[in-house]
């Protein structure tokens, strides 16, 4: 009797985390109910999850959505499912007490959907459980299944030697790992979609949309933990005349060419959009004046030293840009719509300094509150 309430409460704990991965309402929430409230949950020493990401899409979805995740040392990722398998055969191996080669010609094929619960091997501590500080005594590899390929694996490890027995509760692990993987699946397929509405297609990089919708994200963070908070507005320098002596193909190139400059000076919590025409915004969380100034020099020296080879022209192109930008910080907690709005006009307003002062050169708009001026375009 006592045992049948223990498997119940099991039952309804795992039907509990099953509820909460099916109703995850994106790829980084889901992430974060595997790595923290299913390891709060079952109090487990430590859990990772490794995605295989062949084509870097579901990297590029995390990146887009949620860019802190990807320095968590417990969401790893891989290019290929040779590491994965690398790590699952040497558990299997312990389990068979055979050498891991000659268990991989004869049984491989067979248990690569097979949870492994036991001991854990070097290949598995390095792999699956990178920053733990010492060297688990037992592991449950969870490997993820979708339409007979393996996808990546759920990773719990423990300190108490008993926590994970080859032969328990294998059917509810694997019930567990079935249902992620549906998740998983069905969670990046969504981004993209979203993706779709938030992506200027031209340039790859987010649209003015999604910045729109990160700014006042950012600003009510910014206000409530005064954090500062700095915007940069990037135009591209005469480029009308790149479109009339060139054609708008060319143009293009010159689009492409100055976002990808400016999103390799950037960090990965930093937000990049096409903000319309030539015009890019930059948004720098938890960035103050004198460093947002730094990113800004950076920016423009970057562009402005590199040449552009187009195959259609016979000549290379030298493209310049010119940058305003503007921090918002101790700010009183008011109206983070306006304080948004105010944000980008003096970043605009800086902007168009910039350019009447020759172009190619920075211009920095103290923050007011509320910024009456508004955009002059």
């Amino acid at each position: 009797m006592t045992q049948a309430q223990k498997n119940e409460a099991k039952l309804q704990k795992l039907q509990q985390q099953e509820i909460l991965l099916i109703g995850a309402n994106s790829l980084p929430e889901l992430i974060d109910i595997v790595l923290q409230q299913y390891r709060d949950a079952y109090e487990l020493d430590y859990v990772s999850l490794l995605l295989i990401d062949k084509d870097y899409e579901i990297r590029h979805v995390v990146e887009f959505m949620s860019p802190g995740l990807l320095r968590l040392a417990t969401l790893i990722f891989t290019d290929s499912h040779t590491m994965l398998e690398n790590v699952l055969i040497a558990q299997a191996a312990i389990k068979e007490k055979t050498n891991p080669v000659d268990f991989q010609k004869t049984l491989f094929p067979n248990f690569k959907n097979e949870p492994y619960l036991g001991k854990c091997s070097d290949a598995c501590r390095e792999i699956l459980f990178p920053s733990i500080y010492k060297k688990p005594e037992c592991v449950a590899v969870l490997p993820l299944m979708r339409h007979n390929k393996l996808i990546g694996s759920l990773n719990l490890a423990s300190f108490d030697p008993a926590r994970f027995i080859s032969g328990t509760g294998t059917n509810l692990i694997q019930r567990l790992s079935s249902i992620l993987a549906v998740c998983i699946e069905n969670a990046v397929n969504n981004e993209k979609l979203k993706l779709l509405g938030l992506t200027d297609a031209l340039t790859g990089i987010h649209n003015r949309r999604y910045f729109m919708q990160r700014l006042e994200e950012e600003v009510v963070r910014g206000t409530r933990q005064d954090l500062p908070v700095s915007c940069l507005f990037i135009d591209i320098d005469h480029f009308k005349s790149f479109n009339d002596l060139y054609g708008h193909s060319v143009g293009d190139e010159v689009l492409r060419y100055v976002a990808n400059i400016i999103k390799q000076q950037m960090r990965l919590s930093d937000v990049l959009a096409r903000y319309g025409g030539e015009e890019f915004s930059v948004l720098l969380t938890n960035t103050d004046s004198e460093l947002a100034q730094e990113i800004a020099e950076r920016i423009r020296l970057s562009i402005a030293n590199a040449i552009l080879r187009v195959d259609s022209l016979p000549d290379d192109l030298h493209v310049t840009v010119s940058i305003g930008c503007t921090t918002m910080k101790d700010v009183d907690k008011q109206n983070t719509t306006s304080l948004g709005e105010s944000l980008l006009n003096l970043a605009d307003q800086a902007l168009y300094v910039s350019k009447d002062s020759g172009r190619n050169c920075i211009n920095v708009a103290d923050f007011t509150v509320p910024a009456m001026a508004q955009a002059t375009h």
